[in-house]
């Protein structure tokens, strides 16, 4: 590959956007095209060039290593008599790493938003983790092995952190009783919840992580920015991590008003958070020195990347080491994206 000038930008085009990942020297674009997704590579002039197209639904983009996985689900016989989970492994010249199918089930594609669904969930190391309806698998990339585990809780939250895949478990009984009152005012009723850990196979209590959240602090959890996240984006909340224990982060998102637009946000890769806070100014949460939901403000086009009350857009972003890139859609004009890249 030809080298990549310390300090470049470019703006580009996208149709029926899917996922944008940020990579080294150039961000990867992964778009709908029929019944087909195409994946691209774009460089640091903003020129795109087609990597492979791939028939499916479901499709997810994450980064790996200097490339990125992505992941679909797509007929695996003939006349589609079977379906399974597929993924594919590229390196940041678009080169195939890895290629394997796993989840085999007989039966055709289903009807999205039908069947049970698999999400991308993240990648740890070498291992693509995948939710398949409840069923966790992972894919190692370098040994094409798979390893299955259940969620936690039915359709709980699964987050993949820098050591490994943890989950918010509520052990309060009257929280699982299911009736639960919540006043007009106040921060309600408080459960105890504690973090749990997948350790061969098996969910195991990680010590001193219990305490107690409010029932808004447990329905809005999140993977945020290097930690699992509880309560929404408008009051500082608890986050969780290996390295720091419960912490209070945020807020992210100013507390609404009439005076100022409402702020955009997008869900990067590793768990960061991107928040357009004023036109050409993008916030990013992520796992820092300080612990999780570290924060740092980006510059970006202040033309492309602006609030708007009506219409309102639409924010794609990511950010890696050397890269910060993303897209904006305006509501009237849903298929096509405006995007920008840039060197960090």
């Amino acid at each position: 590959m030809p080298s990549v000038p310390s300090e470049f930008a470019a703006t580009f085009d996208v149709e029926s956007l899917i996922a944008l990942v940020a990579g080294e020297g150039q961000a990867w674009v992964l778009r709908a095209d029929g019944d087909r997704a195409a994946l691209s590579r774009i460089d640091h002039t903003g020129r795109s060039t087609d990597v492979v197209r791939l028939p499916g639904q479901e499709f997810a983009m994450a980064a790996y290593g200097d490339g990125v996985v992505v992941t679909r689900r797509a007929c695996a016989a003939e006349e589609c008599e079977a379906r399974a989970v597929k993924v594919l492994v590229v390196d940041a010249a678009g080169a195939t790493v890895a290629e394997d199918e796993f989840a085999r089930e007989f039966g055709g594609l289903e009807i999205v938003g039908q069947g049970s669904g698999i999400e991308l969930i993240g990648v740890q190391e070498d291992v693509v983790w995948v939710d398949t309806g409840g069923q966790l698998i992972g894919y190692d990339v370098t040994t094409g092995g798979t390893t299955v585990a259940e969620a936690d809780e039915p359709g709980g939250l699964v987050c993949v952190l820098a050591d490994g895949l943890y989950t918010l478990a509520v052990v309060d009984e009257a929280y699982l009783a299911g009736e639960i009152l919540i006043p007009a005012e106040g921060p309600g009723p408080v459960f105890d919840v504690e973090i749990r850990r997948l350790v061969d196979g098996v969910w195991a209590p990680v010590p001193d992580t219990r305490r107690g959240l409010t029932y808004d602090e447990i329905y809005w959890q999140a993977c945020t920015g290097g930690g699992v996240q509880a309560g929404g984006g408008t009051a500082p909340g608890p986050v969780w991590s290996a390295s720091s224990g419960w912490v209070e982060r945020g807020p992210y998102l100013r507390y609404p008003d009439l005076a100022t637009a409402p702020e955009p946000t997008a869900r990067g890769s590793a768990g960061q958070l991107f928040v357009l806070e004023s036109a050409g100014s993008v916030r990013r949460w992520f796992a820092g020195p300080d612990g999780p939901m570290s924060s740092q403000v980006l510059e970006v086009p202040a033309d492309l990347f602006v609030q708007l009350y009506e219409p309102q857009v639409q924010l794609t972003f990511d950010a890696s080491d050397t890269v910060v890139t993303g897209c904006v859609q305006r509501q009237q004009d849903q298929q096509s994206a405006r995007c920008w890249l840039g060197s960090r």
